[in-house]
């Protein structure tokens, strides 16, 4: 992976704690590009062949999933509980 990064995506300091999440799922969509947590949000490091755009909408759509998941965590746990209960 190149040292310098093909893209730096700014994320609200919201979403801070579903970063990491969302950025092991990346790996597994993009093999060829890694990615990482900068001061701004995310950074994209690998092939320069990709549509930024296109990264972009991904790397946001993880990062509010996770964000999605976690608010939704307590409920459903709650749910499940009610009916093995």
């Amino acid at each position: 992976m190149s040292a310098s990064p093909i893209l730096d995506i700014s994320i609200d300091p919201e979403f801070d704690l579903c970063i990491p999440a969302a950025l092991l799922r990346l790996g597994y969509i993009f093999p060829e590009l890694g990615f990482s947590v900068s001061d701004k949000g995310v950074s994209v490091h690998g092939a320069s062949g990709f549509d930024p755009a296109q990264i972009e909408r991904e790397v946001t759509y993880q990062i509010y999933r996770e964000k999605i998941f976690r608010q939704t965590l307590p409920m459903r746990q709650n749910l499940y509980a009610m009916l093995a209960g």
